[in-house]
């Protein structure tokens, strides 16, 4: 064999890959593991590419100068659409997004052009990050994947190829190594494990083994009497793991042997078999296949601008025109710009697709930074932004996480200190107590801060979607411990989000959001009070700040696909707050009171004449989303914590 021949099939395992994505993406219901995949693709990905290689290697053409021609044809083949794609998107952004959103999706569109949006996604991924359906560019995450992939393998083979006969052994320990690094860190840290290659590899090297057992070994062509069950069996895998792989699963780990096995079998089954013959090499299927990359580059911004101006709950008519408006950009996009600019064999083809990428990439980079954006001289939305950004908490210089992963952040002087504690709610108080006990020094009073997004100050409360960390009340036993001049402790949490119905947080196995879950967790928050009073500890419980979408500032300007608009937004009332909160809330002041803790709660003084404050004098929101203050407000503002630090 010359080189592996063009499989029919292959291009309708690629249009079952990318309708399983759409439709996850449009209709997450109807195919609740659709996003398997993409893990599809990988194994493809790494059968056709490797091919191309070992083509290479027996035309005796392999050497490190003879990869200029295998990145050529990457750029041939990537580069059209998703300079199109990439375009098409910052121009729309511009046109829509708020400053700060249009920040971050060129942000991402740079990342795109270094291929590295996996990292950044992986970097971004916590608490305060942005709701993945309201970034326009978070599916080529899998595409840096892919190309940070064939960076390295080709260099791999280029020392393997010397040693022909451990080429194979090689590749089946790497992919055994990665396969085991993935099942671990999926339970470890499924964020990593999710965007970053190295625990992606063995899917890509399951395809590339299949294709040196092909090309090498010359069994493509081979017509076995099992081909049958091997594709019926992987057509089966596939189903089963679009239809009982959720999201929400530790993903990839074990969970992807089905897609990735699948895909092998329908492969290794060959053009021959039922499945691939009938199903498979259909014309229609296979056409869905051969548009499937500017299909799957399209879809998602198309979405993405969906959710971002009608919010995750959008009516089905406006994803129906998404998905007609990206149909329509990708049948554009292939006909007119891909068909048209892979197969030239023009030498300014690369240089001229390479140039206009990596300007594409620096314009990006500008509005990065705030330098192109269309409403930043807007009075209204000047005001918002400065809302919106006014949330860095802690001053970095000062701060360092302790082994266990929470912020620690001391101040004033070293006489009695008050030690505050708590989830991101008590994080934004930490700049009023700076400027209090700015300048302490000696025997005047210190403060040290304990605290981690997302953490609860309640005592074996765990949520198995958030990475382990030590329980936090027991943290505060050994501090007290060390530290016996810390004679207050300040309690503060945004409370409502670990009782509410749709909590993931669970105590001795029993979700908060039933009753027997949330007396348990008051019990237990209710005894970590009472043993700090024990102790000789003035404690303070603090209630949560009014929260909700009437507060956020992004809600206070109407979003439209023309762009943002202004309107008058509803007030959020005290009343209305606390007929939706107040049993929770009350029951954990009740809970703080009869253990000895002081009550302090925020709306006493963040809502004047029944109705909760949205705005300072200036017209500024004071929240810099639907759940916290904006930093610039809690330094100046927020005086109902200064008693905590008193002498």
């Amino acid at each position: 064999m010359s080189h592996l021949k063009y499989r029919k099939d292959i291009d309708g395992l690629r249009a079952v890959a990318v309708l399983g994505v759409v439709i996850y993406h449009a209709f997450p219901f109807l195919i609740p593991g659709g996003f398997i995949g993409v893990d599809i693709f990988f194994v493809i990905s790494g059968y056709l590419i490797s091919g191309i290689l070992y083509k290479g290697h027996k035309a005796g053409n392999l050497s490190p100068f003879s990869f200029r021609e295998f990145y050529a044809r990457r750029i041939r083949r990537l580069f059209p659409a998703l300079i199109t794609m990439l375009a098409l998107t910052l121009v729309y952004g511009w046109l829509i997004l708020l400053p700060d959103e249009f920040e971050q999706l060129c942000k991402h569109a740079a990342s795109g052009t270094l291929f590295i949006q996996n990292i950044v996604f992986w970097q971004e991924s916590g608490y305060f990050d942005t709701a993945a359906n309201l970034k326009p560019f978070l599916h080529l995450w899998s595409l840096a994947v892919e190309e940070q992939f064939y960076i390295f393998f080709p260099l791999l083979l280029l020392l393997l190829w010397k040693r022909p006969k451990f080429l194979a052994p090689a590749m089946v320990l790497i992919l055994i190594a990665t396969l085991i690094l993935n099942v671990v860190m999926s339970v470890q840290n499924s964020i990593s494990d999710f965007f970053l290659t190295p625990y992606r590899a063995w899917e890509f090297l399951g395809g590339s083994l299949l294709a040196w057992w092909h090309y090498d070994k010359g069994h493509e062509e081979e017509v076995p009497y099992y081909q049958e069950a091997l594709s019926g069996c992987g057509l089966l895998l596939l189903g089963l793991g679009m239809a009982f792989i959720h999201t929400g699963d530790p993903y990839p780990g074990w969970r992807a042997l089905l897609p990735v096995t699948g895909t092998l079998m329908l492969m290794e089954g060959g053009r021959s078999a039922w499945v691939n013959r009938v199903i498979l090499s259909h014309p229609a299927v296979v056409w869905v296949g051969l548009i499937s990359y500017p299909l799957y580059l399209f879809h998602w911004p198309a979405l993405s601008f969906v959710h971002i101006v009608k919010g995750k709950d959008a009516k089905i008519e406006f994803i129906f025109a998404a998905l007609g408006i990206a149909l329509l950009l990708t049948l554009l996009t292939y006909y007119f710009i891909e068909k048209k600019i892979r197969p030239s064999k023009s030498r300014w083809t690369v240089p001229v697709l390479s140039v206009t990428f990596l300007c594409l990439g620096i314009s990006a980079c500008l509005g990065s930074y705030g330098l192109i954006s269309r409403f930043k001289s807007d009075p209204v939305i000047k005001k918002l932004t400065i809302a919106i950004k006014d949330r860095e908490t802690f001053d970095k210089k000062k701060i360092f996480n302790v082994t266990d992963g929470y912020f620690v952040y001391r101040m004033g002087g070293h006489g009695n200190k008050t030690l505050f504690i708590g989830d991101s709610n008590m994080m934004q108080y930490q700049c009023r107590m700076e400027k209090i006990l700015s300048g302490k020094t000696g025997n005047d009073r210190g403060a040290l801060f304990i605290t981690k997004y997302g953490v609860p100050p309640i005592p074996n409360l765990v949520n198995t979607d958030s990475p382990t960390y030590k329980n936090l009340p027991n943290l505060v036993d050994e501090q007290l411990k060390l530290d016996p001049k810390i004679d207050r402790v300040v309690i503060a949490a945004r409370w409502l989000i670990y009782f509410d119905k749709n909590t993931k947080w669970k105590i001795h196995g029993i979700s908060t959001a039933e009753d027997q879950g949330r007396a348990r967790a008051l019990e237990d928050l209710g005894a970590s009070i009472k043993h700090l009073s024990q102790q000789g500890k003035k404690v303070f419980l603090v209630m949560s700040i009014p929260t909700g979408s009437l507060v956020d500032p992004r809600n206070m300007l109407g979003r439209s696909f023309e762009g943002p608009q202004q309107i008058v937004l509803e007030s959020l009332t005290k009343a209305s707050f606390l007929k939706e909160n107040g049993a929770v809330l009350n029951a954990i002041a009740d809970t703080g009171r009869k253990n000895g803790a002081k009550v302090i709660n925020p709306m006493d003084y963040l809502c004047t004449n029944g109705i909760c404050i949205g705005k300072d004098g200036e017209g500024i929101p004071i929240r810099y989303d639907d759940g916290h203050l904006r930093i610039g407000y809690v330094k100046d503002n927020v005086l109902y914590l200064d008693e905590t630090v008193s002498p």
